[in-house]
């Protein structure tokens, strides 16, 4: 079991360098509306939908939250998806890379090649939709022929 955590605006101040902390700064003070919330609760959403895809994790009960393990990809895939909304604010040759690289992780837990810790407030598999699948429970024999495909 392990504690996943929410992340939090601060937690996007360890990725940023000094140019783009001022841009967040003077959106914060400014008349506009801050994204950055809004952005941190659909990157966390997407995070959890890859984790799910995988019928093997476990989901915190708490929406709001995704592996200690995951945070630095959250917070570049937030940075990428901010910098489109926050005028100033440009990424960096190596945060691209970076929040092209979360991606590619991502896809490899969805498809089960990266485990992914357990919560300590862990949804059962039945607790979620994402996790429910199909099973064929009865199923009638057909025999395919060149006479029985001739319409086709």
């Amino acid at each position: 079991m392990a504690t996943w955590i929410t992340i939090q605006t601060s937690d996007l101040y360890d990725y940023l360098c000094s140019t783009q902390l001022n841009a967040l700064k003077t959106l914060a003070i400014s008349d506009q509306s801050n994204p950055i919330d809004e952005i941190i609760d659909d990157i966390t959403a997407r995070i959890r939908a890859e984790i799910s895809g995988n019928r093997n994790n476990l989901l915190s009960a708490d929406r709001t939250k995704i592996p200690q393990d995951l945070k630095s990809f959250a917070c570049y895939l937030i940075l990428e998806s901010a910098q489109t909304r926050l005028p100033g604010l440009k990424l960096t040759a190596d945060q691209v890379r970076l929040a092209t690289d979360a991606k590619d992780y991502l896809k490899r837990i969805a498809q089960g090649e990266v485990p992914v810790s357990v919560p300590d407030d862990a949804l059962a598999a039945s607790d979620f939709s994402a996790n429910v699948g199909c099973q064929v429970v009865h199923r009638r024999l057909r025999h395919v022929s060149e006479k029985s495909l001739g319409g086709f």
